[in-house]
């Protein structure tokens, strides 16, 4: 008797998971807020256009593009009022989504496998949103499919290799910051957590995250106080004391720097629904 045999398994025996899908469309009520997931995001705009900043650079995006968000990587979308942004997002854990970190470029041009991608990912939020009988298995088989298109493609690098995935005290640092960021801290401090030289923290931090350690921490403050300026009525020096600034002078300075307005100026827009 001749037998074959052939075990499935995905780069290390664990396949990726899908976490989530979800669907945006702008409207007045949209805020742009930095954020970081610790799984990857797969964008598919489906109409508009806008701009989707990634570790602090800023990249147009418009429709059929394709957006990949690595894990731990700072991110934030903005839309044009004219033509506003509508888009799918996957995430997916188990799995560093890579492309070349060295020049990585989140847009992503699909070529001829736009249609099949968009159908994918609109069959997957089909099968989420209506909950027909076995839809769940429906939906990962869809996402199993994609995955393998964009691995197939060329498209995407799916890597398990450990040296890819966040260190661990790579991660502590992360998880310390996010912790203490209205505290006063240095990168000597930072070194010490992650037991590395402050050149091999920086680094591996920027490599793991997008971001320096010192300006992820300036992104995560800057992220809290537009919760702060949107949500209470605080005076701007008690929101730049309760994110960790020095003073309001300072805090204004690198919020102008990073989102190109005053405080002032981001408050008003937000509540009247322009941001």
């Amino acid at each position: 008797m001749s037998t074959s045999r052939y075990e499935i398994g995905w780069k290390g025996d664990k396949s990726p998971e899908l976490r989530y899908i979800t669907y945006s469309r702008y409207d007045n009520e949209w805020i742009s807020v930095e954020h970081s997931h610790a799984i990857a995001e797969m964008l598919y705009i489906l109409s508009g256009e806008g701009q989707v900043a990634i570790a602090s650079q800023r990249h147009r995006i418009a429709k059929d593009d394709f957006v990949i968000i690595p894990p731990h990587w700072m991110h934030t979308e903005f839309s044009s009022s004219a033509q506003p942004l509508e888009y799918l997002c996957i995430g997916v854990s188990g799995v560093d989504i890579v492309s070349g970190m060295e020049d990585f470029d989140p847009i992503v041009d699909l070529g001829v496998a736009r249609g099949q991608v968009s159908g994918m990912m609109t069959g997957i939020y089909r099968e989420m949103q209506r909950k027909l009988p076995e839809y769940e298995i429906m939906a990962k088989s869809l996402f199993y499919s994609l995955m393998v298109k964009l691995v197939r493609d060329r498209i995407i690098d799916v890597s398990q290799d450990e040296e890819r995935l966040m260190r661990s005290n790579i991660a502590e640092v992360k998880r310390y910051i996010d912790a203490h960021y209205a505290e006063s801290f240095t990168l000597d401090d930072l070194a010490s957590i992650a037991a590395l030289s402050k050149y091999h923290l920086v680094r591996e931090f920027k490599a793991a995250t997008g971001a320096s350690p010192m300006d992820y921490l300036l992104a995560r403050r800057i992220t809290e106080s537009k919760k702060l300026l949107a949500g209470t009525e605080y005076p701007i020096s008690d929101i730049a004391e309760s994110v960790g600034f020095s003073s309001s002078s300072y805090f204004s300075q690198r919020f102008h720097k990073v989102t190109g307005m005053t405080p002032m100026s981001w408050r008003r827009n937000s509540l009247g629904g322009l941001s």
